[in-house]
C-alpha cells in the first residue's frame, strides 16, 4: 500500500501536514461512517467488502477496499504519491503542469494532452460569506468541519453547526452521541433537511431560520430565539461544466464529481465512463460551445425545481441515464423503478440493504 496517499487517509494534522508541509487535502475526521451503503460501490467492483462486512462502513474500511481495487487492476503503476500540482496551464498542443516531488523537495514541468481533476469537492473550504461576516464577532471556536478530526474533544461543549448537507447532520449527530452539552445546527430547508427523521430534543436542536447577530458567544437568530455557543463548525460544502464534466472553454480540460450529486459514488463510475468515451474520441462527440452553454444552463434552470425526494431521485435519474449510450459496460439502469425506490430508502432512513435479498440483481 502506498502511504499517505488519497482523500480517504486520516490525518490528526489541521491545516499542514506536517509530513511534507503542504496543506491538509483530507477532510476526513476519526469516527466518519459512509453514508451510502456498500453495494453502491460494488455496482461494477464486486468483491471490494467482506460478505460480513457492515453495509455503512468506517473510512478505514474503504481506504482498504480501495486499495484492493487498486491492487487488482494494477493501478499503483500509475499512481504517484508525495508529488504536489502547484499549477496547470493552457499550452498550444495541451497543458503544462508544475509539480513538486514533495520526497526530493524538486519542481518537475510536464506536458499533457488531457487533464482529468478527480480530487473531490472538498479539498478547499466554502465559507458562507453572510454568516462568515457576522462570526467575526465570535469569541468561541469557529472553524471548518474540514479541521473536524475528533469529535470526542467538544465533550460538554455547546456546539452550533452551519449546514444543511450530510456534513452538518452526520457530524452534529456523532457530537450529540459523544457527549456534547448542547447542539444545534442552522439549517436551510431543503430536501434532505425537510425529509430528516434525527429525534430533536431540548439537548440537540434544528433551527430554521438565519442568523442574525453575534455577541461575544451569544448568537441570535431571526425567528428571535438565540443561544450561548462554545465552538461553531461550518459545515459547506466546497466553473461552468457541460454535463458537470467537461469545461466548456478547455473541453481537453475535465472532471470527476465536482457538482453537488446524489450517490456520487454512482456519479463518479458513470462520469468515468463518459470521459472514456470522449478520450477514445478524441473530442469529436461533444457538441459545439453553444449547446455545451445550454447544456450547462438547463441544469442551472431545474435545480430550484426539485422540491421532493421523488423529485430529487427523478432529476438524477435523468441525468445519469443519459450516461448509458456512452458505454456498454455499465451494468444497471438509473431509471429502473426499484433502483429509485432502493435510493430513496437510503436518503430517508438509511435502510440496510441485505446481500442475501438480491436487491441490485434487478438493475443488472
Amino acid at each position: 500500500m502506498l502511504e499517505g496517499c488519497g482523500l480517504w487517509n486520516f490525518t490528526e494534522d489541521i491545516g499542514i501536514d506536517s509530513s511534507d508541509g503542504l496543506p491538509v487535502h483530507s477532510a476526513v475526521y476519526k469516527n466518519l461512517i459512509t453514508n451510502a451503503p456498500n453495494d453502491l460501490a460494488e455496482l461494477e467492483f464486486t468483491g471490494l467488502f467482506n460478505e460480513n462486512e457492515k453495509h455503512y462502513v468506517n473510512h478505514e474500511k474503504y481506504l482498504e477496499a480501495l486499495v484492493k481495487l487498486a491492487e487488482k487492476y494494477n493501478l499503483y503503476q500509475h499512481i504517484k504519491c508525495q508529488h504536489y500540482v502547484k499549477s496547470v496551464e493552457k499550452s498550444e498542443s495541451g497543458f503544462s503542469l508544475e509539480i513538486v516531488d514533495t520526497a526530493k523537495t524538486e519542481m518537475i514541468t510536464e506536458q499533457f494532452d488531457f487533464v482529468i481533476v478527480a480530487t473531490g469537492r472538498y479539498t478547499i473550504p466554502k465559507w458562507p460569506q453572510a454568516e462568515r461576516s457576522l462570526l467575526k464577532k465570535f469569541i468561541g471556536a469557529c472553524f471548518h468541519s474540514k479541521d473536524v478530526k475528533d469529535t470526542s474533544r467538544y465533550n460538554d461543549k455547546r456546539v452550533l453547526c452551519l449546514g444543511s448537507g450530510y456534513s452538518a447532520l452526520d457530524i452534529s449527530l456523532l457530537l450529540h452521541k459523544g457527549g456534547a452539552q448542547f447542539v444545534a445546527v442552522n439549517a436551510k430547508p431543503g430536501i434532505l433537511i425537510d425529509n430528516c427523521t434525527l429525534n430533536w430534543n431540548d439537548s440537540f436542536k434544528l433551527i430554521l431560520s438565519p442568523m442574525k447577530a453575534v455577541n461575544g458567544k451569544m448568537i441570535s437568530f431571526e425567528n428571535g430565539t438565540s443561544d450561548e455557543f462554545d465552538v461553531v463548525i461550518v459545515c459547506t460544502v466546497f466553473p461552468h461544466l457541460y454535463e458537470g464534466v467537461v469545461n466548456i472553454k478547455y473541453p481537453q480540460l475535465m472532471f470527476v464529481n465536482l457538482l453537488p450529486a446524489f450517490l456520487p459514488k454512482i456519479c463518479s463510475y458513470l462520469q468515468g465512463h463518459l470521459i472514456c468515451d470522449i478520450l477514445n474520441n478524441q473530442l469529436k462527440n461533444l457538441p459545439d460551445e453553444e449547446k455545451m452553454q445550454q447544456n450547462v444552463q438547463n441544469w442551472y434552470n431545474n435545480i430550484p425545481n426539485i422540491s421532493s425526494i421523488d423529485g430529487l431521485v427523478k432529476f438524477y435519474g435523468d441525468y445519469y441515464y443519459k450516461f448509458q449510450s456512452f458505454s456498454q459496460k455499465i451494468v444497471f439502469d438509473v431509471r429502473h423503478e426499484r433502483f429509485a425506490l432502493f435510493c430513496i430508502k437510503i436518503l430517508l432512513d438509511g435502510t440496510h440493504i441485505e446481500r442475501n435479498d438480491k436487491v441490485l440483481d434487478d438493475f443488472a
